[in-house]
């Protein structure tokens, strides 16, 4: 059993004291927490009509939350860490969906057959770090495109900070490029009376993006 993390331990992954100050104040958001293994998830409610859904694979750390912030870990994954610190996540059994998806395709990107060793040159670890940050971004976005498509078209802010929040966390991801059509969102779909049929259109292309980069370890070797 995985023993809790003391505050030096989370204040050590945090992006900068902002964001644990933050963190701190999360304490009475939270619910349906859970621990199991190595994984610690959460709803932490915000300001908006859904919860936010984290989830920390303490083996790494790695993190996945649907909010909008561009700190990585944000403050809702420090804030559940804060928490399990505390003793205030208990232990459970089952895994949610949200949290059982995301740790299952890292899972999966961990154990691929056929994909070759890790390299041990500085710079092949620093393109390793790299995709990972990448693959963690596209998560995040599916789990973004999900929460648009529940709310429903019609409650979408569609005006450019909307999508402006989105895109810079892909930036931080280091996926300037999904961050560049995620900006052209808002100009795409102003002052067009078919606007929802465009968004949805959209929409659908990033989630193509999102399934095909899943299976880049695929491809057969060149």
């Amino acid at each position: 059993m995985t023993s809790p993390w003391s505050e030096g331990q989370v204040a050590s992954v945090a992006a900068d004291a902002g964001s644990l100050a933050a963190a701190r104040t999360l304490s009475a958001s939270w619910s349906d927490t859970g621990h199991s293994g190595t994984a610690l998830w959460g709803l932490c409610r915000g300001s908006g009509r859904n919860p936010y859904r984290t989830v920390v694979d303490l083996d790494g750390p790695a993190f996945s939350c649907s909010c909008p912030s561009r700190k990585f870990p944000c403050k809702h994954a420090l804030g559940l860490l804060l928490l399990w610190s505390q003793g205030r996540v208990p232990d459970a059994a089952d895994f949610p969906p949200f949290a059982r998806e995301w740790l299952g395709r890292r899972a999966t990107r961990a154990s691929e057959p056929g994909l070759p060793a890790p390299p041990s040159t500085a710079q092949g670890k620093a393109a390793e770090r790299r995709a990972d940050r990448v693959a963690a971004g596209l998560d995040e976005l599916d789990l973004w495109l999900t929460d648009q498509i529940r709310g429903g078209l019609g409650s979408t802010d569609t005006s450019p900070p909307a999508f402006d929040a989105v895109a810079a966390r892909m930036v931080d991801a280091q996926a300037p490029g999904v961050a560049s059509a995620l900006r052209r969102l808002a100009f795409a779909v102003a002052l067009r009376p078919d606007w929802p049929a465009r968004l949805l259109a959209e929409y659908a292309k990033l989630h193509l993006l999102v399934v095909a980069h899943r299976r880049l370890p695929e491809l057969p070797e060149p």
